[in-house]
């Protein structure tokens, strides 16, 4: 066999030098996107048994969930007792209001005067179930009956809530402020005026 020339074996080195690199170039970049895929796979494998644990323990507390929501479901009702049905705030109001008067002994003529609901929204949360009716009371007694009265009031309906108490004597014109107050209190046997509004949820049709 004749011996190659010095310019065909260069070429014949060269040749195989290319052919070599050429072959480790798509060995290392089939490598390494294999590598990335097998990455991404098991990424993907992990995400999906997280996902099937939670699952899995959702599915086991399913009945611990179902519990709770029926415990919630009766707490709200029992809270919803002390809101106004939808329809008949003004009945509802003054019935109840007429109770808790002969609950707490006090005369027919307490309770002077009770307005009209005036409703409106809380504007508390988005979306919130609940709307207001605002009432207005106008009631004549002594300072300590009002003020028992009004405690009472607010312990026994603790989802009420009372604002604007303005107090005047007994037969005042209108009523007034700071001045009125100390002149009522001044004389515990003296028969004052008071008005204040209450403020109570309306339960809704339909709550979710």
């Amino acid at each position: 066999m004749n011996k190659l020339s010095k310019e065909k074996r260069e070429k014949l080195i060269l040749v195989s030098v290319v052919l070599v690199a050429i072959l480790g170039g798509r060995y290392i970049f089939v490598l390494s996107a294999q590598k990335d895929k097998l990455y991404m796979l098991e990424t993907q494998i992990l995400s999906t048994k997280d996902k099937l644990g939670k699952a899995d323990r959702l599915v086991k507390s399913s009945d611990a969930i179902e519990l709770s929501l029926v415990k919630i479901r009766q707490q709200l009702d029992e809270r919803e007792k002390d809101m106004a049905p939808g329809g008949q705030y003004y009945y509802w109001f003054l019935k109840l209001l007429e109770e808790f008067r002969k609950t707490e002994g006090l005369e027919s003529s307490f309770v002077v005067d009770i307005s009209q609901p005036e409703l409106g929204e809380i504007g508390i949360l988005p979306k919130f179930p609940y709307r207001a009716a605002t009432f207005t009371i106008h009631v004549n007694g002594r300072f300590q009956e009002i003020g028992r009265f009004l405690a009472d009031f607010e312990n026994s309906f603790p989802y009420f809530r009372v604002l604007n108490m303005q107090l005047s004597p007994e037969g005042a014109p209108a009523f007034a402020g700071a001045q009125a107050f100390n002149a009522a209190t001044a004389a515990s046997d003296q028969k004052v005026s008071m008005q204040f509004k209450v403020v109570t949820l309306i339960k809704p049709t339909t709550t979710t």
